[in-house]
């Protein structure tokens, strides 16, 4: 079965109240696949595609899903990869904090989920994955 997609750059544009960047398709499809595995053990009812038929629900997938782009869009990290270290230097350049070593609680995985698309599946019943940044 293809991947589902919630959201559209449309929708993107619509949440953020802004233009939706010039990758969001892609942005828009990693967030489906991380909301997915958020929402694996949820009970909906599903066309055949496997999109919910409850308005609803498809709402709260929408909207969690334009979270999380906006949230790989605004932190840059898709992978959760800058979650991993502490500090990172590029020639002159050099940025530091987040990471997973020695003062932090975060994995890699929990970096790359946005709090608010977490909430917001967790209001519609969704999930019980609790924020990590609470």
């Amino acid at each position: 079965m293809p991947q589902r997609v919630y959201a559209t750059p449309s929708d993107l544009a619509d949440f953020t109240g802004e233009e939706a960047p010039a990758n969001a398709s892609a942005l828009l499809r990693r967030a489906s696949l991380l909301i997915d595995g958020l929402i694996v053990t949820a009970r909906y009812d599903t066309d055949d595609d496997g999109y919910p038929t409850d308005l609803d629900i498809t709402e709260a997938l929408r909207d969690a899903t334009c979270a999380q782009a906006s949230w790989f869009d605004e932190t840059g990290d898709v992978s959760g990869a800058a979650g991993r270290f502490n500090s990172l230097s590029l020639g002159s350049f050099s940025a530091s904090g987040g990471g997973t070593g020695s003062g932090s609680n975060t994995s890699a995985a929990e970096s790359r989920l946005s709090p608010e698309a977490v909430q917001i599946l967790q209001n519609a019943g969704l999930t019980n994955q609790a924020p990590s940044a609470w």
